[in-house]
């Protein structure tokens, strides 16, 4: 009787761990495609160097966050994640909607030496999640400063956007909010440096 009673335990546990839901990855980038030049006639304008982007510890992660009706619980998908690191991604889709703000190339994410850039790009991300049904949220504090690290301009947005009641929908959200933060920064940029 025991030796059923294992037998038949075993086959449960093992059909209950041979089958998972597959996950599904999202890109969360600016959807622009760079034009195709065959020699960056512009690369030299490049002014700004964006910083890696601070984000809170509840978003450093591959799985999407969504939050819940009552704005303070988070529900973290398994099955629903990036494509890459938000904190990876963001200044570079920030750089592209800068960069179609400007009508050129003027901001690039800092992988090299920063002292390539006459200014810098700081960006602190306090919250950037989304609540299926309502709003995607970013809210974050953002700072230029010169070479020698005075302050040109500091500001902070806080922007929304429309979200359906899917993953899909959440991340359209989510890059729309980077895009959208990107064009606001670059039409500040526009009036404070040359």
């Amino acid at each position: 009787m025991k030796k059923i009673l294992f037998a038949c335990l075993t086959v449960l546990f093992l059909n209950a761990c041979g089958t998972t839901k597959p996950s599904t990855f999202y890109a969360l980038d600016s959807g622009a495609i760079p034009a195709d030049e065959p020699e960056q006639a512009n690369a030299g304008k490049v002014k700004i160097g964006i910083e890696p982007v601070i984000i809170p510890n509840y978003l450093n992660r591959p799985q999407i966050v969504i939050r819940d009706d009552d704005g303070v619980t988070l529900k973290i998908s398994e099955f629903n994640r990036w494509g890459e690191q938000i904190g990876d991604v963001f200044p570079r889709v920030l750089a592209d909607s800068m960069n179609i703000t400007l009508g050129y190339p003027a901001a690039k994410q800092i992988n090299v030496n920063r002292d390539l850039f006459l200014y810098r790009l700081l960006v602190e991300v306090s919250r950037f999640d989304a609540s299926f049904g309502k709003d995607a949220v970013l809210s974050a504090w953002w700072t230029l400063t010169s070479r020698d690290g005075k302050t040109v301009y500091r500001s902070r947005s806080v922007l929304t956007h429309p979200v359906g009641n899917t993953y899909a929908d959440a991340a359209e959200a989510e890059r729309t909010l980077i895009v959208r933060l990107g064009g606001i920064i670059g039409n500040a940029v526009r009036k404070k440096i040359k």
